[in-house]
């Protein structure tokens, strides 16, 4: 049996699957530059909802606004969720990169998902309170891990504080 190759068609083949390679490699670049893109638009739409920069320029809503920069009212929702959940820390930008918008929605709409945060600390619910200043709502949630230290930490080493503290409240209160 005599075999010949066609080198012409090996050379086809071979340079059809480094043009396919280097397809692929752009459409992942692509795509995570547009995941990135997406991201920081998420970030900058949270920012302006969460201080209403948006009535500096007359807006009644933010959904006014939003209109005005052609996102659909679930778009903007979509996207405030996931940073919410990205500064709550249930999950990790990266997982959003590599698992992109959608597989990430379902997940923050799933309500028995798995943890998605691979952390090595055991997170336990968020507190939820309400202050009564702005200033002090503004500082705490600037510097919200310093706000956690804080609190762990007179919980732990200063519990005589603490407990003056809850004693004068309870006076006030009573």
């Amino acid at each position: 049996m005599n075999i010949q190759l066609n080198k012409r068609n090996l050379s086809a083949d071979n340079d059809v699957m480094v043009r396919y390679k280097s397809l692929k490699s752009q459409l992942t670049i692509n795509v995570k530059s547009e995941i990135c893109s997406r991201l920081e638009t998420m970030k900058i739409l949270k920012e302006i909802k969460d201080n209403e920069y948006y009535k500096l320029d007359g807006y009644k809503s933010f959904e006014d606004f939003t209109k005005d920069y052609k996102l659909a009212k679930t778009q903007a929702y979509d996207y405030l969720r996931i940073a919410n959940a990205i500064e709550e820390g249930i999950i990790e930008e990266e997982f959003l990169v590599q698992n992109g918008f959608r597989q990430t929605l379902f997940v923050l709409r799933n309500k028995e998902s798995v943890t998605i945060k691979k952390s090595k600390q055991n997170w336990i619910k968020p507190l939820r309170f309400q202050l009564k200043k702005q200033e002090s709502y503004d500082f705490y949630k600037k510097h919200a891990k310093f706000t956690s230290f804080m609190m762990d930490e007179i919980f732990e080493n200063q519990k005589d504080f603490l407990n003056k503290l809850l004693k004068k409240y309870k006076e006030l209160k009573g």
